[in-house]
């Protein structure tokens, strides 16, 4: 059956024109909502489905949007990705999930595909290209929201509307600084602190806050307590516990730029022959579903992933009805859930 007739039919059915049903089908235009639902049950019953290609070709839309991030074994991204689209998709959208692993090429890549098919937006969490780069690569038009992994008030209020994107970004202050804050208060001062790789934009940006809450504290960093894991994994995170662990002077606590890390650090600590928390206080970052089922269980800084989603898709959503809205920010609050580990 053809687009045309199976129009054509639905509005037979319905008692209405075709360009009726259609807008009652599409949201194009207001019909009175009698109407829709009419014309929804009628096509329902008919089992009629749009074709979604050609209604594409003629709106110069394909009614998909991009989602680029870093690692969606991370069980964060999958959250995220969820809630991105169980809102596009009450709006008729679908995504595609592109993988970059953080690294720049990657990044660039994807994009460029990702905008060779079309699609009609892109949401994208942050790691190795500037903001002004993902722009140039997207082109001057495309709706793009940036996760931002962090949102840290500017002096600048143009920054953001000269990138022409929207941003969601998460107060990570407010959790590092109740954890600084949790521990000081169990009488743990000596803490250090485990990184991303240098130059990714959630690592650096973490640990920038962890230094400011520190000396908001009172307390002093010891920069041979400050490490890097090569990447945002548990490998990696156990590596550079390792590294951490081994020198002759160590932190009574280690906080994480995210969970894997501080999961690594875990196993580390173990293998070390150190009691968690006596000896050792552990803290993360993200509060994936895992953080409530290891041994500890984790303590961490809960970054609410589907709310992160839920507010990328709507932002997307806004910018591409209103194109020339104002470019928004968007600051979601992070908080410390203390468990067994610290």
């Amino acid at each position: 059956m053809s687009l045309e007739v199976g129009l054509k039919e639905v509005a037979f059915r319905a008692g209405v024109s075709p360009s009726t049903a259609s807008n009652a089908l599409s949201g194009a235009r207001p019909v009175s909502e009698q109407t829709r639902k009419r014309v929804f049950a009628i096509a329902e019953e008919l089992n009629y489905r749009p074709n979604l290609v050609a209604r594409g070709l003629r709106r110069q839309e394909t009614r998909t949007i991009a989602l680029l991030v870093a690692d969606i074994a991370n069980p964060y991204y999958p959250a995220v990705a969820r809630a991105i689209q169980d809102r596009i998709g009450a709006h008729g959208y679908v995504s595609f999930i592109g993988n970059t692993d953080g690294d720049p090429k990657a990044e660039v890549r994807v994009l460029e595909e990702m905008r060779a098919r079309s699609v009609d937006g892109v949401i994208m969490s942050t790691m190795a290209l500037s903001p002004e780069r993902i722009r140039n690569v997207v082109g001057p038009t495309m709706p793009l929201v940036l996760i931002t992994g962090e949102w840290v008030e500017t002096p600048n209020p143009h920054v953001v509307r000269k990138l022409r994107a929207d941003e969601v970004g998460t107060d990570d202050a407010m959790g590092i600084k109740e954890a600084v804050d949790h521990l000081r208060g169990r009488g743990v001062t000596d803490i250090g602190f485990i990184s991303g790789p240098a130059g990714s934009v959630p690592g650096d940006g973490r640990l920038e806050r962890f230094r400011d809450a520190m000396a908001e504290a009172g307390l002093s960093v010891n920069e041979a307590w400050i490490e890097q894991s090569a990447g945002y994994v548990l490998e990696t995170g156990y590596d550079a516990a390792d590294r951490l662990l081994s020198r002759p002077s160590r932190p009574k606590a280690i906080l994480c730029a995210n969970d894997l890390i501080a999961i690594g650090v875990l196993e580390a600590a173990r293998d070390n022959k150190l009691d968690v928390p006596t000896e050792l206080s552990v803290i993360g970052f993200d509060d994936i579903p895992t953080a409530k089922h290891v041994s500890p269980r984790l303590t961490t800084i809960i970054n609410p992933a589907r709310l992160v989603g839920y507010a990328c898709a709507d932002a997307l959503m806004r910018r591409m009805e209103h194109p020339d809205a104002p470019f928004e920010h968007t600051a979601l609050a992070t908080h410390l859930v203390a468990r067994g580990s610290a």
